[in-house]
């Protein structure tokens, strides 16, 4: 492709030779040599700093105030870079070669209701009463538990559970090995039996959204467990049952929520975050990794630690838990002396 070519489909202006071939794209944090005939991102002087190799880039997608620290390149806004960048990446990202129409090898229940130009892929299985939007793509092993629903234009990858009355909205990405719609964690202890209390609940995920491979997002006991429009979770993320998880909300992977946690829009969660059932994360909070969250927050609050508390003074804490030895020595001389 050439420079002008990609700039043009970008929405950008470039600089250099309209016609130099682009052939695909390199990160610059890997060590290895500069390709002549690749495109680069680089969006500050500091990435310029760390990198002795990125004075031989070629081509480059930057801003205008680094414009002058090469001989081609594409310039976007400082406020729309990375996005630009993403639209790039999907300029080179290789065709599909998954197989279209309807699998003879997929089992599908005469009831099932298929919209216009369905993908179903071998030995997925479609039961009683599920139905799947125009345009949907299902990978091979799947099931579409009874009345389980998907919406248009979504995909879910290779081996997935939807369970029974499940819905899963349309522009929606679920990758491999999640499941939801597995039964909440519910038990009674009596006279020394344990009972388990059914999980007649349901999860329903709106639109737009992408949830990654091997999560579990269970049913809830009675009613709904949901995941609003626009959120994304990364792969090993629990939601339990009776949750409700808000509208752009990020989930970063291996976190748990207990069930009954209500997440309002905007909230993003760190890495390896644990939150306690019942609880609140109030509209625009940032759980910050390795966080177990006890209580409500405040919206837009920032909290670190176990159990959270405000980030800003939790980092003071941890700043001085190195001293603690040495303070503990003092003041045992201290109280010797008194």
């Amino acid at each position: 492709m050439k420079l002008k070519e990609l700039s043009d489909q970008l929405g950008l202006s470039f600089f250099g030779e309209p016609n130099l071939d682009i052939t695909t794209v390199r990160d610059l944090a890997f060590p290895t040599p500069i390709l002549e005939s690749a495109i680069y991102l680089v969006t500050s002087k500091k990435v310029l700093e760390k990198n002795k190799l990125s004075k031989s880039i070629k081509i480059v997608l930057t801003t205008e105030k680094l414009k002058s620290e090469f001989p081609n390149g594409i310039i976007a806004d400082e406020k729309i870079i990375k996005l630009k960048f993403a639209n790039l990446l999907g300029i080179f990202e290789p065709p599909s070669h998954y197989p279209s129409g309807i699998s003879d090898k997929a089992s599908i229940h005469p009831t099932a209701i298929l919209g216009k130009n369905v993908t179903v892929m071998d030995f997925t299985v479609v039961m009683e009463g599920a139905k799947i939007g125009d345009n949907s793509t299902i990978h091979p092993h799947t099931i579409l538990e009874p009345y389980s629903e998907i919406g248009n234009s979504t995909v879910i990858r290779g081996n997935v559970v939807i369970g029974y009355r499940c819905k899963v909205g349309s522009d929606c990405i679920i990758h491999s090995n999640s499941t939801l719609g597995a039964d909440g964690f519910g038990f009674i202890d009596v006279a020394g039996e344990r009972h388990k209390i059914p999980q007649i609940g349901n999860v329903e995920i709106a639109d737009h959204v992408e949830i990654g491979a091997n999560c579990t997002i269970d049913r809830a006991a009675i009613e709904t467990t949901s995941v609003g429009e626009y959120t994304k979770i990364d792969d090993h993320v629990h939601i339990g049952h009776n949750c409700r998880i808000g509208r752009y909300v990020y989930i970063a992977g291996t976190a748990g929520f207990a069930g009954g946690v209500v997440v309002e829009d905007y909230v993003m969660v760190g890495g390896q975050c644990a939150i306690a059932e019942h609880i609140t994360l109030k509209k625009g909070s940032l759980i910050m990794g390795l966080t177990g969250v006890t209580k409500d927050t405040e919206e837009k609050g920032m909290y670190f630690g176990i159990p959270a508390r405000n980030a800003t003074e939790m980092l003071r804490v941890s700043s001085v838990l190195g001293d603690l030895p040495e303070l503990m020595k003092r003041v045992k001389k201290l109280e010797e002396k008194s």
